[in-house]
């Protein structure tokens, strides 16, 4: 079964491949079984952003495959290009945590990240890079993205609406 996805979910591109990767990574062995930090790509293009995450992650190993949640990304292909080898692309269905990317690499095991979604306000976007998914479980990805979301929609007291 091939993935599909809202197509209207985002038809921005990547404004250049210049562009730094936006990426808040903890180190490997401060989080057992949380997300071990957030992404917040420019787009929902895998193939304009998976390469230079990839790239950014290199210090982990070489990762030869990624997970993701099939809702927010438009078009999942089979394979990713990426600095001179391929990168399998999986999804986790409809259901499952949707806004965290899986990196695994054979050496050095895998890496979860949260998810930022591309239109998100930097302040919002600035707070999750800062706030780690609990690892107790208390809060997923889909909840912190919720929490910085009304952060950002309360009008402080005395602001002229």
């Amino acid at each position: 079964m091939e993935p599909t996805a809202d197509q209207s979910a985002t038809n921005t591109e990547r404004l250049s491949p210049s562009l730094p990767v936006r990426l808040s990574l903890a180190p490997y062995e401060a989080v057992l079984g949380g997300c071990d930090g957030a992404w917040w790509p420019y787009s929902y293009n895998l193939l304009d952003e998976l390469p230079v995450l990839v790239e950014a992650m290199d210090g982990v190993g070489v990762i030869t495959r990624v997970i993701l949640g099939i809702e927010p990304w438009p078009d999942i292909p089979h394979q990713v290009a990426v600095s001179g080898h391929s990168v399998t692309a999986g999804w986790l269905a409809s259901g499952q945590e949707q806004n965290v990317i899986v990196l695994c690499s054979y050496l050095k095991g895998f890496r979860s990240l949260l998810v930022i979604p591309p239109a998100m306000l930097a302040d919002s976007a600035a707070w999750l890079m800062n706030t780690p998914v609990p690892v107790d479980g208390s809060r997923t990805a889909t909840e912190l993205l919720a929490i910085a979301t009304a952060r950002s929609e309360v009008v402080p007291v005395g602001d002229p609406l």
